[in-house]
């Protein structure tokens, strides 16, 4: 792919060369985004006033669906 000085091509071909990577580094980056995203959506949920089973439950529940999803991108990075 040719370069671009469109910064939100850069971002996102950046993104999805990160979800490709098999690196032991990436995969650790990117359970740390995934924790960090949980954890912001379990905060949002408990200031919302969302009981406390929907809190707790809420950081694993996004990563298990960020990883597949993060997966999924990377393999089409390799296409």
């Amino acid at each position: 792919m040719p370069e671009t000085k469109n910064p939100i091509r850069k971002a996102t071909t950046a993104f999805v060369n990160w979800c490709a990577d098999t690196s032991p580094a990436a995969r650790l980056e990117r359970t740390i985004a995934q924790g960090v995203i949980g954890v912001a959506a379990s905060a949002v949920a408990n200031i919302a006033g969302a009981p406390e089973w929907v809190t707790i439950g809420l950081a694993p529940t996004v990563m298990a669906i960020l990883t597949p999803i993060q997966a999924e991108i990377g393999k089409r990075a390799d296409a």
